[in-house]
């Protein structure tokens, strides 16, 4: 072969090298492509170093969480970007990657503008075909929102734990089929039991037959419903019954449906008795009150021996009339009185009924010899007594208080100049 054909076949290999050199450099790059966007995609860290620690590729949420570009860490280690604590904590699981060659999973802290974030990352070897370590490559997550969330949510239990368990009220919990899911110490306590004794067992099981009854019908009340349900219930119990306040309210689930009834309830036995004794003796000193003022209402003044004025001031109504009368008959007996003036001048109406019943209160002194006399009357009362059909004649009316007392003690000294007479011709 010629020195000419040698250099053209030499130079047809070189352009074919060259065409797979170049061939393979665009797949490179179409593959770092691919793995860039693909990694980029992902919302967790993802990070690849090479065998010598330094990296090569980082993602976009790398770039976000660290607040780091891809220029200030591709090309550089670990304690060229990070703080020493930090650095020094991923170190751990590097060296076991790299000893081990095996994948291996921890837990990291890394400082962010809202405090510390927890990451769960998992770094693994990039062997090559015999087995070589060429690569560390690493996925972190972060589980900063979860752990919070889980930090809440256990807080919120805590705190719910400690309600169930320490208050003063029955708080409890049923599912469909009146099976205890939750019980307070309170509830428990008031059946006499632990909590533990209560959950797991149905209702019938553990409240007495009324009271198990009246709460299962609550109880399906809500389900049918799915609204909350406030009640008071009287309840049989134990030989006798208590009262409870209730709050009942439907528990649903993701779905919506009610899965459970939650109840609160009060026992207010002891306070509606005290209320209930509370309200009897408070109509017995209400009673004691009137009966006073009505003795108030009604005085009788002594005008002289045998003379008394009875002036009346307000309305009267049929619980004031006999009140009136009672006293009245009585004081006439214990004083032996002759005469007694009722005076009107203070009222101003009264119904037909009423001076009737004041006419009886009349002619029952008149059989006891007391001679009553009627003065201050008003127009509307003069009008109402003529109205009546017993007889007036037998009462004396004089029109005012003193013309009044002057007929009485006129009366009484008729009455005594008689008896002196009367003695006089006995001797």
């Amino acid at each position: 072969m010629s020195e000419n054909a040698e250099i053209a076949r030499l130079q047809a290999e070189n352009a074919a090298l060259r065409r797979r050199i170049a061939e393979q450099d665009d797949h490179r790059d179409w593959l770092e492509r691919l793995l860039q966007t693909t990694i980029d995609h992902v919302d967790s860290v993802i990070y690849l170093r090479d065998a010598s620690g330094v990296f090569t590729h980082i993602n976009n949420t790398y770039e976000r969480l660290t607040h780091l570009s891809r220029d200030e860490v591709i090309g550089r280690r670990d304690c060229d970007v990070f703080p020493k604590e930090v650095y020094e904590a991923f170190r751990v699981a590097d060296r076991e990657v790299v000893e081990s060659l095996k994948t291996f999973t921890q837990e990291e802290l890394l400082p962010q503008e809202d405090g510390m974030h927890f990451f769960r990352s998992y770094k693994y070897p990039v062997l090559d075909a015999a087995g070589r370590l060429i690569a560390q490559g690493g996925i972190s997550t972060d589980l900063t929102k979860q752990r919070r969330a889980e930090a809440t949510l256990k807080a919120t239990q805590s705190v719910l734990q400690a309600i169930v368990e320490n208050a003063p009220l029955a708080i409890l919990a049923t599912d469909a089929t009146n099976t205890y899911v939750l019980v307070s110490h309170e509830a428990a306590r008031q059946v006499g039991r632990t909590p533990g004794d209560v959950l797991g067992k149905r209702v019938p099981q553990i409240l007495p037959a009324g009271a198990a009854e009246a709460m299962m019908d609550t109880t399906a009340e809500v389900f049918r419903s799915g609204a909350t349900l406030v009640l008071e219930q009287t309840v049989p119990w134990e030989g006798s019954s208590k009262v409870f306040l209730t709050h009942m309210f439907p528990i649903r689930m993701n779905g919506g449906e009610v899965e459970a009834v939650g109840t609160i309830a009060t026992d207010v036995t002891d306070m509606r008795r005290a209320e209930s004794e509370h309200l009897r003796l408070q109509a017995e000193v209400i009673r004691a009150q009137r009966k006073t003022l009505l003795e108030l209402s009604t005085p009788i003044i002594p005008i002289a021996d045998g003379v008394l004025a009875v002036p009346l001031i307000g309305a009267i109504d049929r619980e004031r009339n006999q009140q009136i009368a009672g006293v009245l008959l009585e004081r006439v007996t214990a004083t032996r009185a002759a005469v007694v003036i009722l005076d009107l001048t203070g009222v101003r109406s009264v119904e037909a009924e009423i001076v009737d019943a004041l006419m009886q209160t009349v002619r029952a002194m008149r059989m006891l010899g007391v001679e009553a006399v009627l003065t201050g009357i008003s127009p509307q009362v003069a009008s109402t007594m003529a109205d009546l059909d017993s007889p007036l004649r037998q009462i004396t009316v004089r029109q005012t208080l003193q013309h009044g007392i002057g007929h009485a003690l006129t009366r009484i000294r008729e009455r005594r100049a008689g008896s002196r007479r009367a003695a006089a011709g006995e001797h």
